[in-house]
């Protein structure tokens, strides 16, 4: 028995197989595939790495079963084709190395990212409009009603596509029935007005999903293990809603499934995208836990959750309470595939912590490859399988203790070098220590303390209070030197700007501000800071200069905001936030501020305090100071470009890496 966490370490048997754990890792899946859609080497070692973590299962994901529902903008794997079977068998293979249990998702996109190169089947015929958000407008398509012999080649597909994950050395598949693709589509009452036997009534809405499970056991025998994903709600008031999923899952115990995977949300409902994907405001701990203790009291095989799991001592609660059976992490394996080795030995103050900021989701979701604002080496684990050693020990001085500078002396130490890290200030963290104040950004504060926790146990000498100097530089005789030392404010040329509080000192100082405050700046510092005033009962107001909010350049990549901004909007229209766009400030005054729309119209917003969010410009003065003490000279994070924290890691990691 474990003695740390006895419940969620202990074994979990379902027919003939039995799991180590009842820790799985979600379904991801990966971009970087062949021309013809096929696995590669990154995919094999990036899930061959979350399973080296101790998970007790890992999930290959977006395995499509049929070519009615390939997308050709959106990469996915092709059961359909045998050509994919190496790569299934190298994944397989792969997992099943490192002690865990391999499934492969199975999903058809129906009329959910409908494309210009095929029909585009769904329940129903329909004119569907949907934006990506990669910068590409609109899809708009007519959506033809899925006929009945397509039908029934669909179900076959997903009995061949298990067939070849069985045949392959896979131990079970994961067939996604939630999320707005082809299943819960069928299930949909929104999107499913069809007369016949596959429209109306629960029953026959969830018709197709048990031919599928059918088929599947038909094809597969009777040990190959079924486990279904599905969404307790499809939207947050529209769509089928709990007592219909429980029914649901009754029918699906009843076809054979043997686990059931709870969910929620639906992409064809912008309402509920913050369900499918808690975001950073979202502070609690599983977000769907009491849905699927709800359906788990139902049932009578495992019921697990997914969506915002990330704390051991949480998950070992809702096993040992009989909430749920298993609990499905996603973000948190990407933050740290080693999670659950970590806390099966009692290191959980050793776990690296998700962020929650969906990077790692957007960037997969818009063909980019994976990537994670705290882990650097995730979606490169094939660059990464062995940390290299130097091939010369050099002493490392590091300006700047913020996360770009911790990072870099982590990993200079991890390789041997001699390593120290400077701070002008009494404390490590840099701006994190200011953003964090905020109520939502709690996962900041524990990302601080992790690398705070890292630093101390690691070889490297701390000096707090310690500028780096010219002089120091000489002193110290370093070989090499990296400069993390951050950026400042940029203080626009606005008329009354000093009567504004910069929102560093905002948070820094916490003054006394009024009941109504206008924040100029619509980057995510100040939406962000807009929307905590008013979770704190004030009435903000955002001035942006441009068109839309966090359009500057320090946001993520073109095309892979979608989902941050989804969470962004949401939050600011829950919390009755005003967003003025294309409103010019000229001039800030006792009583607000005087501006200017984008014809030219003057307008007078009253305020009783002003908060400026106008950008971080790098320190280049004292890069520039310590540039030529040393031939050996790097700077990274914002000093360099102020950016995000995934930025800034990500440029720390490779330049100690490079020492």
């Amino acid at each position: 028995m474990n003695k740390y966490f006895p419940n969620l370490f202990s074994p979990m048997k379902v027919k003939k197989t039995t799991f180590k754990n009842r820790i799985f890792g979600s379904p991801t899946g990966m971009k970087e595939l062949t021309d013809l859609n096929h696995n590669n080497v990154k995919n094999v070692d990036f899930l061959k790495r979350r399973a080296q973590g101790g998970a007790a299962m890992v999930c290959l994901g977006d395995v499509v079963v049929h070519e009615t529902g390939c997308v050709d903008w959106s990469y996915k794997v092709k059961a359909y084709d045998v050509r994919s079977e190496a790569g299934f068998y190298d994944i397989a293979g792969a997992i099943r190395s490192q002690g865990a249990h391999a499934s492969m998702e199975l999903l058809h996109a129906g009329m959910h990212f409908h494309d210009d190169n095929r029909i585009n089947y769904g329940p129903s015929d329909m004119i569907d409009e949907f934006d990506q958000g990669d910068g590409n407008g609109i899809h708009r398509h007519q959506i033809i009603e899925m006929p009945q012999n397509v039908i029934e080649e669909v179900v076959d597909s997903y009995g061949k596509a298990a067939l070849r994950a069985k045949h392959c050395g896979f131990d079970s598949v994961l067939v996604h029935a939630g999320h707005g693709w082809l299943l819960s589509q069928f299930l949909s009452p929104v999107l499913n007005h069809r007369t016949d036997e596959f429209g109306g009534s629960l029953e026959n809405r969830a018709r197709i999903t048990m031919m599928v499970i059918d088929k599947i056991r038909e094809y597969c025998g009777p040990n190959f293990l079924i486990e279904a994903r599905i969404s307790w709600k499809e939207g947050m008031t529209e769509g089928y809603q709990l007592e219909e999923s429980i029914e649901y899952c009754k029918m699906l115990e009843e076809h054979g499934a043997d686990m059931i995977q709870v969910s929620c949300g639906s992409l064809h409902f912008h309402d509920s995208t913050v369900l499918s994907t808690p975001s950073w405001f979202d502070v609690d701990e599983g977000h769907n836990i009491r849905a699927a203790a709800e359906i788990k009291n139902h049932l009578h095989i495992p019921v697990g959750t997914v969506g915002a799991i990330t704390e051991p001592a949480v998950m070992e609660k809702w096993i040992k309470d009989g909430m749920v059976d298993y609990v499905v992490l996603a973000r948190a394996l990407i933050a740290d595939p080693d999670l659950p080795k970590k806390a099966m030995h009692g290191k959980v103050d050793e776990i690296r912590p998700c962020l929650r900021c969906i990077a790692c989701l957007t960037g997969g979701y818009y063909n980019l490859p994976l990537h994670c604002s705290v882990n650097p080496q995730i979606g490169r684990d094939s660059d990464y399988k062995f940390m290299p050693l130097p091939t010369e020990k050099k002493k490392v001085l590091i300006a700047g203790g913020g996360p770009a500078g911790m990072e870099a002396a982590i990993i200079a130490a991890d390789r041997g070098h001699e390593v120290i890290l400077c701070e002008k200030k009494g404390f490590l963290g840099g701006l994190m220590r200011i953003i964090e104040k905020e109520s939502f950004k709690k996962r900041i504060q524990s990302y601080r303390e992790y690398l705070e926790r890292t630093v101390a146990r690691k070889a490297i000498e701390v000096r707090l209070n310690t500028e780096v100097t010219p002089e120091l530089v000489e002193e110290l005789m370093p070989d090499v030197v990296i400069a993390a030392v951050g950026g400042h404010p940029i203080i626009p040329p606005i008329k009354g700007i000093e009567k504004a509080i910069q929102i560093v000192d905002f948070y820094d100082r916490e003054p006394e501000v009024g009941e109504n405050v206008l924040v100029l700046g619509g980057g995510f510092a100040g939406a962000e800071c807009a929307i905590g005033l008013a979770l704190a009962g004030k009435k903000a107001t955002i001035v942006e200069i441009s068109g839309a909010l966090a359009s500057g350049p320090n946001t993520p990549y073109p095309g892979t905001g979608a989902m941050q901004m989804d969470a962004l909007w949401t939050n600011i229209e829950k919390n009755h936030v005003e967003v003025r766009l294309n409103t010019r400030c000229m001039e800030i005054t006792d009583e607000g501020m005087i501006c200017q729309d984008k014809d030219g119209n003057q307008i007078t917003l009253k305020a009783d305090t002003v908060i400026a969010a106008t950008g971080i410009a790098p320190n280049e003065e004292t890069v520039e100071t310590l540039r030529d003490t040393i031939i050996d000279f790097a700077w990274i994070g914002d000093c360099y470009e102020p950016g995000l924290i995934r930025t800034a890691v990500r440029q720390a990691y490779d330049t100690a890496l490079n020492l």
